[in-house]
């Protein structure tokens, strides 16, 4: 981490911003300090976003000031933003697909239709590139290169301006392990070279790896900063008001002890065997007991994708057998999965989940339509009776039943699917990446579901990058290539887990 005592490369004082009855921001001061990174955390709905907007320009403070470097700013735009030295890198990146990787980097520069030559831009674009680190084609078409590449464009057009301020919200939630650790590399970089930067994400053990201090929102308010790195728990009470008891998500994090199942039958209520489909995943086995979660895991492109498809029946299989509680079943598409049993939480819940135009409520009973229906007619007063009833279960945190999914946060559209399945009583539920993209209190609301759900008598597959999440369960597969590299039970994890990673190098 940075050691600099540079002064204030940003300072915010009293913002604040209001909607139709609520106050999303009230009075929040923030400073950023020339090549230092401050970590900005806070819970779904704490303020975080709103206070991206401002600072990118997306949105304008009903009240407070905003100075960089000393010099007060007006941040009418996000080009004024851009202009007085703040650059905001999203989780969704903001590149053109079909334009090469030197177009996206200047493309300001072309779009004023100033007369530059191509050959000194590109030469630009590969010093650029080269002070990130990266080997790459700049006349290649952005959508040509892997997704921490296009992450790597999108930086080197902020540092193209020579940025005063990055913000980074979430940059790391699509990456695998490696990519990942180079980005935190990167940001150490630009601090070091006098960027001051400030860095979102849910995973803790990222902020008290890479940044100096931590700010804390809470309910549109900042609650706490911390001028070092303090523990998890301690960064886990200023989010959510007071400490979680028994949290697992904080437990994991600071390798403590902790654990979603150990509540496993001797029933085997899925039996896998020889499962392939003959290209990227390999014959693939495994026992799944009642009560049980299993954990597989893997870099990017392990065969994790292909794994949870063959499972689910959105990928053909050439081979192997399926068994659900003692008798064979064929599956050859999602209909099928669904109807022996099976429910999916896929990793891109909003274009493989939900309807996201669609309402909570149907969202919820979308896979158990029968269940509602008599004589052929949707009955809506049960079928919004039992939603009702699924919100209050879950806590799912909606203005109604009918609020659309779209308009829900990450951590609460992934409790929509679980209600999804918990609706159609599915005996085993395969969950891919069911924690990505969620803050932390949201993650320990979807820890303990999944709990009650195996305590209950279910039965899950987690798919998952973080070891640290695949610690929580029973068993742990990894795998690399297509094939299982290792495993280990519960109880191995812990003293296993060194080895377990050096398959994920």
């Amino acid at each position: 981490m940075s050691t600099s005592t540079a002064g204030p490369a940003l300072r915010a004082v009293g913002l604040t911003k209001r909607y139709p009855g609520v106050t999303a921001l009230a009075d929040v001061d923030l400073d950023v300090h020339a090549g230092r990174i401050l970590s900005l955390s806070g819970a779904n709905g704490a303020g975080k976003s709103t206070l991206v907007k401002i600072l990118s320009g997306a949105e304008r403070p009903d009240e407070g000031r905003i100075w960089v470097d000393g010099e007060e700013v007006h941040l009418t735009s996000p080009h004024a933003a851009r202009q007085a030295g703040i650059y905001t890198i999203y989780q969704e990146l903001s590149l053109v697909p079909s334009m090469s990787v030197v177009e996206n980097i200047f493309l300001d520069d072309f779009a004023t239709g100033l007369l530059v030559r191509r050959s000194k831009l590109e030469a630009k674009a590969e010093a650029l590139m080269e002070r990130l680190g990266v080997d790459v084609d700049v006349r290649a078409a952005v959508n040509t290169l892997p997704l921490a590449k296009q992450q790597l464009v999108e930086i080197a057009k902020a540092l193209k301006s020579e940025p005063r301020v990055l913000l980074l919200d979430e940059p790391t939630t699509t990456l695998p392990p490696r990519d990942v650790n180079h980005l935190l590399e990167l940001m150490r970089d630009l601090a070091r070279s006098g960027v001051g930067l400030i860095f979102i994400s849910h995973r803790l053990d990222e902020v008290t790896d890479v940044c100096d201090e931590v700010d804390v929102l809470r309910d549109g308010r900042r609650v706490g900063h911390f001028d070092t790195i303090p523990p998890h728990h301690d960064i886990v009470r200023a989010m959510v008001g007071d400490r979680l008891e028994n949290s697992l998500s904080a437990a994991v994090a600071e390798g403590a002890e902790g654990t979603l199942g150990g509540v496993a039958t001797d029933e085997v209520v899925l039996r896998v065997r020889d499962l392939t489909d003959g290209h990227r995943l390999s014959p693939f086995s495994f026992d799944l007991r009642r009560g049980e979660v299993l954990a597989v895991t893997g870099l990017l492109g392990a065969g994790q994708t292909e794994l949870t498809e063959c499972l689910f029946g959105m990928r053909e299989t050439v081979s192997g057998t399926v068994e659900m509680e003692g008798r064979k079943v064929r599956v050859r598409s999602p209909r099928e999965a669904i109807g022996v049993g099976l429910g999916l939480i896929p990793e891109d819940r909003k274009s493989q989940g939900l309807v996201l135009d669609m309402s909570a409520s149907k969202n919820m009973t979308l896979a158990s339509l029968g269940s509602f229906t008599r004589m052929g007619v949707l009955d809506h007063v049960r079928e919004s009776r039992h939603a009702r009833g699924q919100v209050d279960e879950l806590a799912i945190k909606c203005s109604s039943v009918n609020q659309t999914a779209r308009t829900m946060s990450g951590g609460n559209q992934q409790k929509l699917l679980l209600a999804r399945w918990l609706t159609k009583n599915s005996k085993v539920l395969v969950l891919a990446e069911p924690t990505r993209g969620v803050d932390v209190a949201a993650k320990e609301e979807i820890y303990r579901l999944i709990r009650a759900y195996l305590r209950r008598g279910g039965a899950a597959v987690v798919v998952t990058s973080e070891v640290a999440e695949a610690a929580l369960c029973d068993r742990v597969m990894v795998l690399s290539g297509g094939r299982v590299v290792a495993e280990a039970t519960h109880q191995e994890i812990r003293s296993q887990q060194q080895d377990l990673l050096t398959h994920l190098r």
